[in-house]
This record gives C-alpha cells, structure tokens and sequence, in this order.
C-alpha cells in the first residue's frame, strides 16, 4: 500500500520519482489496424492501443510527414467527435491498411484526389499540409461528369 501511495504522490519520501519510460519506437517495425463493425483500432508498435467508433468517426485527414523517423510516409488521421476523445493515427504501410482504406473510400463524399494527391507527394519525397479526406456531413462528391441537364460535365468548347 505505501508504494503504490508513494508512486501516485511523490514527494520527499526518500525514494526517487522514476518518470515512466518511453519505449524506443522502430519504424520498421509495423502498426496494425483492426478493423470490426463498430469500430477501429490501431496498435501502434510503442504498445499503445488508439480506437474510433465508426458512428463517433467525424473527419479523415490525410498527412505527408516530414518528421524523422516517418519523414515521407502517408499518414491517416481518424477523428472522432469532439466529446468522444477517441481518435487514431496509423501510417498508409501498416498491415490491413488496404482494408482500411477500402472502407474510407466506401463513406458517402470521400475525396480520393486529396489521398491520391498526398500520395503522389510522398513518393516524391515532398512533405505536405494537412488535408481532409472526409468529413461527416458533407455533401457526397458527384458520382457522373454529367450535369442536371445531362450535358457533359466539362467546360471544354463552352462559351
């Protein structure tokens, strides 16, 4: 009982106050995105365990970094609701990403050109700012080239 009282109020009890350790994070070694009906979860290789519920998910931000160790990787950032504190983050290379990223692009108004814009980037070893794929609300993106009237939805030959 009184170490576990000393750990929560350190003080002047004589023993040092050991700080909790972070551990080393390899960025060879790999996230790994679960995903279930309800929710996602990232495991990150630090041990920590991040999740967002599919009902409180409230924007999908894609990222280029230019932090090292990750310098030039894709990043995906899952924010839930404001009053939910859950959220995630996970690189566009960890394992299951394609099954994550298949059931983002499935969202009614996921815009692919800012993730295929990012991508591009990254691969051209060019960092970028942040950009959101998806929000919750916002109106679906067109599915046609077509306009109201059925005409072609470009400008080309218009005067």
């Amino acid at each position: 009982m009184i170490g576990w009282l000393r750990r929560l109020f350190p003080g002047n009890t004589g023993t040092p106050h050991n700080p909790p350790v972070k551990r080393h994070i390899d960025p060879s070694e790999p996230f790994v995105i679960n995903l279930y009906d309800d929710r996602i979860v990232v495991h990150r290789p630090d041990g920590q365990r991040e999740e967002v519920m599919w009902d409180t998910l409230e924007r999908v931000v894609v990222r280029v970094s230019n932090a090292s160790p990750w310098a030039g990787k894709v990043w995906l950032i899952l924010i839930g609701a404001a009053d939910s504190g859950q959220g995630c983050v996970t690189p566009m290379d960890a394992a299951n990403a394609t099954a994550l990223l298949e059931r983002l692009q499935a969202l009614p108004g996921f815009n692919q050109q800012k993730l295929d814009n990012a991508l591009r980037d990254a691969s051209a070893g060019k960092s970028r700012s942040d950009a959101v794929c998806w929000k919750r609300g916002a109106p679906a993106e067109p599915t046609s080239d077509l306009n109201t009237d059925g005409s072609a939805g470009n400008d080309a030959g218009r005067t």
